[in-house]
């Protein structure tokens, strides 16, 4: 099974929030022989969702977390160690002929598009993770969402 996850760069992590994710991951992980989870590495949320994914791996040896490169670059080269920390590895979704202006958005339709499940903490209808909302409900995949937090 494969999961990614879409929530907004400003999110604010709740108690509520963190053990909802972490309930629908063990579930995962207990349902299925592999648990691969896509994260994009941006903004607030996409670290929650890597830090819940990084306790969780302590307890299930057959969940898998890795980073989707929107594109290469050196910011990313250098924090490697740091990438190394959360998730086991990177894939560099094709996009080679993409604009970058618009390679975060192709690289989130390439992991709806290769995902089974999307969670989604989306609480504002414009932005980036609105639109890989709008656009995993399109392909009619399937939504798990959080509560949204508030400022």
């Amino acid at each position: 099974m494969i999961v990614t996850f879409c929530g907004h760069r400003d999110f604010i992590k709740t108690d509520t929030t963190e053990q909802i994710l972490t309930a629908l991951l063990e579930r995962y992980a207990q349902e299925n022989d592999e648990l691969i989870c896509y994260c994009g590495g941006c903004g607030n949320f996409d670290g929650f969702a890597a830090e819940c994914l990084r306790q969780l791996k302590e307890r299930y040896q057959n969940i898998r977390s890795y980073l989707i490169l929107p594109y290469i670059n050196p910011e990313y080269l250098e924090r490697l160690g740091v990438i190394k920390k959360f998730y086991d590895d990177t894939i560099y979704s094709p996009l080679e002929n993409v604009p970058k202006k618009y390679a975060i958005i192709r690289r989130n339709e390439w992991i709806v598009d290769n995902a089974d499940v999307v969670i989604a903490c989306v609480k504002y209808s414009w932005g980036g993770a609105a639109k890989t909302s709008q656009y995993a409900k399109r392909k009619k995949k399937a939504i798990e969402y959080l509560p949204t937090f508030s400022r």
